[in-house]
């Protein structure tokens, strides 16, 4: 059932570039911040030529292993997206759920933004500044009790939001990027498209899915309480 839901995300998450998984046969894709390996896996499965980088040591080892499991032949580096360099350019460049996390979105944005090919598409991944705006108020709570510790928030984040011992590693890991991680930042549609802009990329789609405007869209992320947005577009020639 996760393996399913996780393809289901991963389509939408492609539709936003006008893309299908066989879209991607024979095409060069970057995973920036890849974590565990996930997408950089069903990408080259898929048949991309995939190159995939992390800035935590343990998940690339985990994303190796993941990777020998299935079979699937991806080039994992160790690398900082805030100062990522590549001689090569990428047909398909995706970075989600990793700019918010570090201390200049925009800076990172623009790193990858120059990898990708004329014509090519980036599709990013953000925490929405109107969809998390009641978890917001739950963090900084977390944060005024426990300080800058990470295990201490995780800790205080356990006993007030779930109110007993985490399931799973998965639950405890999910907590912990909610919750603990030091870097948080939200941001808004306009925003991103301003980004984007700036670097001679044009918007293509977003998911979920917009509404007539932007400002309507965030509302409806708002009441619906989603918190996370993606955000795809094609650099012009």
């Amino acid at each position: 059932v996760t393996g399913k839901m996780h393809a289901n995300v991963m389509e939408d998450v492609l539709a936003t570039a006008g893309l299908k998984y066989a879209d991607l046969k024979g095409k060069s894709v970057l995973d920036a911040g890849c974590g565990t390996g996930e997408k950089s896996i069903y990408f080259a499965l898929f048949g991309a030529k995939v190159r995939a980088f992390d800035l935590c040591k343990s998940s690339l080892e985990i994303a190796q292993k993941n990777a020998g499991k299935f079979g699937a032949t991806v080039d994992f580096e160790r690398a900082d997206v805030l100062d990522y360099e590549s001689e090569e350019m990428f047909d398909h460049v995706f970075c989600l759920g990793v700019l918010h996390h570090t201390e200049n979105p925009r800076q990172g944005f623009e790193r990858l933004a120059l990898l990708v090919k004329p014509r090519g598409t980036i599709t990013i991944g953000l925490y929405s500044a109107y969809g998390r705006l009641l978890h917001k108020f739950f963090r900084e709570r977390i944060a005024r009790e426990a300080g800058d510790d990470f295990e201490q928030r995780l800790e205080v984040a356990r006993e007030k939001v779930y109110g007993r011992e985490f399931r799973s590693a998965h639950e405890k890991a999910f907590a912990a990027d909610k919750y603990a991680n030091p870097h948080e930042s939200l941001h808004t549609l306009e925003e991103v498209k301003g980004w984007m802009k700036k670097n001679g990329i044009v918007p293509l789609g977003v998911h979920p899915k917009a509404g007539r405007s932007d400002k309507l869209t965030q509302l409806g992320w708002m009441l619906g309480r989603k918190g996370f947005f993606v955000v795809s577009g094609r650099k012009q020639e």
